[in-house]
């Protein structure tokens, strides 16, 4: 048994009904357990309960065995001295606070039917452990719940962005391109797709955006893959020479050419091929946060970025070493996938941090018009008879299944709480 079914119990007062005892025989009654503590200290705080005649507030504190509490030294941490009640599995030592008060201490009792359902679940090597029971499920509570996931999804989406906007001084322009670059990686490649806008502000590429001969040279340079580009013709000894400038120029430092991943990709997705067509993104006035942010449909987002790289590209996927012809422009679905991770996330977490429910609202409206992604994971839901409609609910699907039925957090899923908690025994 694990300490989180503890928490479970006796924060949704689970435990047996019954008259409860104290361990020194005095007569408890639980009031209100309180509310969970995610930080350090007592599990619970503000709880009431009432130990014989005398009702008392204060924290929880909650272990397998009683005497876990000596083994964490709460004995001698004096944020423990207002603990009013141990909750223990198994009572093994009374325990004292740090001014030597000994804590009353509760032996909760565990139903079976309970135990045996929060047993089965956390103990399936089924990637979902819940799957041969998700028939039985009230669809209100299992669509609230996969409607909470995508915005969970979001709202973490928003921490990471917050705190990007933080460290670029409240530039949103600089946060914009950091993802935007990013996520043209499409994720196998996007570290040194991150790393590359790091080390080359956006102010640079705004300087050199009307050129977009410069633009690639400034790219492709920063991305180390001119260094060792063969001087076989004359496009490529120009961005040489025009990188040879703008290093020296804004003092650059480019990521080293290892770190970037061509192995089985098809040539068309080479990151020598994203970074050109990146380049014609940024050209001119071809998008911006604020034209994005103004966007009525997702339709004019995508539009955006309907853009193919320019002529040299045409014949070549690497600086300097010819191929078969073709144009390299961003497909559709490469497209819906830098709307679904960096455009619908941006104009959310703009929404949520400037309080503008509109923009959220509409965040939220534009990944719900996007098909379903299919991948592994999305079929495994599906074979449980869960098919998502819509990219929001294939992508709550994804962050619930990586979240919460991989790690087996059973215990804080609404799915998982239903089903735990039904009155069925079986």
């Amino acid at each position: 048994m694990h300490e989180e079914l503890l928490h479970y119990l006796w924060k949704h007062r689970l435990y047996n009904a019954g008259n409860y005892f104290t361990e020194n025989g005095e007569r408890l009654e639980i009031i209100h357990p309180g509310f969970p503590n995610t930080d350090a200290g007592p599990d619970f705080f503000n709880a009431k309960i009432r130990i014989g005649d005398t009702l008392w507030a204060g924290n929880v504190e909650m272990h397998l065995r009683a005497s876990d509490w000596i083994r964490h030294k709460h004995h001698r941490d004096k944020a423990y001295d207002n603990v009013i009640l141990h909750v223990v599995g198994q009572y093994d030592s009374a325990v004292n606070t740090s001014n030597g008060s000994e804590i009353p201490a509760w032996v909760m009792p565990i139903p079976d039917h309970l135990y045996r359902k929060y047993m089965d679940l956390s103990k399936s090597s089924k990637p979902i452990a819940c799957g041969d029971k998700l028939q039985g499920l009230d669809l209100l509570t299992l669509n609230s719940w996969i409607e909470r996931m995508a915005i969970e999804k979001l709202e973490k989406k928003v921490e990471q962005i917050r705190l990007l906007y933080e460290s670029y001084d409240g530039d949103w322009d600089e946060v914009f391109y950091i993802l935007l670059t990013r996520n043209f990686g499409f994720g196998i490649n996007a570290q040194p797709f991150e790393r590359l806008a790091r080390n080359t502000p956006w102010r640079i590429v705004l300087k050199n955006r009307d050129d977009i001969r410069c633009l690639e040279a400034l790219f492709l340079g920063q991305a180390g893959m001119l260094d060792e580009a063969p001087d076989q013709d004359d496009y490529v000894r120009h961005l040489k020479y025009e990188y040879k400038i703008l290093r020296a120029k804004y003092g650059l430092s480019s990521v080293p050419a290892h770190q970037w991943k061509f192995l089985r990709l098809r040539p068309s997705n080479f990151p020598s091929v994203r970074l050109a067509q990146l380049a014609t993104l940024f050209n001119g006035k071809q998008i911006s946060l604020g034209r994005l942010l103004s966007a009525i449909s997702i339709t004019e987002a995508l539009d955006l970025l309907d853009i193919c790289a320019s002529d040299y590209w045409t014949n070549h996927h690497r600086p300097g070493l010819s191929s078969r012809p073709r144009q390299k422009q961003l497909g559709k679905q490469s497209a819906e996938l830098i709307c679904i991770n960096t455009i619908i996330p941006l104009t959310f977490a703009y929404g949520s941090l400037r309080d503008d429910e509109g923009l959220k609202a509409k965040a939220l409206c534009w990944l719900d018009s996007f098909k379903p992604e299919r991948n592994s994971i999305i079929d495994r839901w599906k074979a449980l008879k869960i098919e998502p409609i819509s990219a929001l609910q294939s992508q709550a699907l994804l962050y619930l299944y990586q979240n919460y039925c991989t790690p087996k957090r059973c215990l804080h899923c609404r799915i998982g709480h239903s089903i735990i908690a039904s009155h069925e025994t079986s």
